[in-house]
């Protein structure tokens, strides 16, 4: 069969990234690995302990020796990520669709379409410094009335965006407005705040894979 049947489902790719990450990264950098790629934590990595028994034998150095005297300048375009504050799927409250980035290439404008649980282009993360991505790639507001998915700023992990639980509202803190789907024409905006409309309100929801479900 195929190396996806092999596995039941799981991402080959994703798989060996994190039987690498297991074996030679120290335990920071695993973190960093997995604030990028949460959904790796679901998979089941094989046996590696093989690989950490050479790792040994072989006296082998750690990763922030690596990381410290031969890639010492990466961090400088490349900052360590901060945690995640919520990730997952984020659904609008008054259509029930997600947050969708569709598979489109920097700088084009997203919206949002039928939620499906799985991940992918609807895998939405905001970390703790207000910077709100899919994959590697940033969410911006360009302007009022046009959200984007654009190449983050080189060397910077922060961003605008701020999520308000109490309210449910994805508030953009450069403009003092908040994330919003159009009544009318249901395109992603920026309008100004308002906690008692349904169009403003986005719930984070838990994201499982086809091949994690049981």
């Amino acid at each position: 069969g195929t190396l996806t049947n092999k596995f039941k489902g799981v991402p080959t790719t994703l798989r060996n990234y994190k039987r690498v990450v297991e074996v030679w990264f120290d335990d920071e950098y695993k973190e960093f690995f997995y604030t990028r790629e949460p959904l790796a934590k679901l998979i089941d990595m094989g046996d590696i302990s093989q690989q950490l028994k050479l790792k040994e034998e072989k006296n082998c150095k750690s990763f922030d020796w690596f990381m410290t005297e031969i890639a010492y300048d990466v961090f400088d375009k490349y900052p360590k990520l901060p945690p995640n504050k919520y990730w997952g799927e984020l659904k609008n409250e008054a259509t029930k669709t997600c947050l969708d980035t569709g598979g489109k290439h920097p700088p084009s404008v997203i919206g949002a379409s039928g939620c499906h649980g799985g991940g992918g282009y609807q895998m939405i993360m905001l970390n703790t410094e207000g910077q709100l991505v899919n994959g590697e790639w940033c969410i911006k507001a360009d302007g009022h009335d046009k959200i984007t998915i654009a190449w983050c700023d080189m060397g910077r992990t922060d961003g605008p965006w701020q999520y308000l639980p109490d309210t449910q509202q994805m508030r953009h803190t450069k403009y003092d407005r908040c994330l919003a789907l159009h009544p009318e024409t249901r395109q992603l905006v920026l309008l100004a705040c308002d906690e008692n409309n349904l169009y403003h309100k986005w719930q984070w929801g838990t994201i499982t894979p086809h091949w994690a479900r049981t």
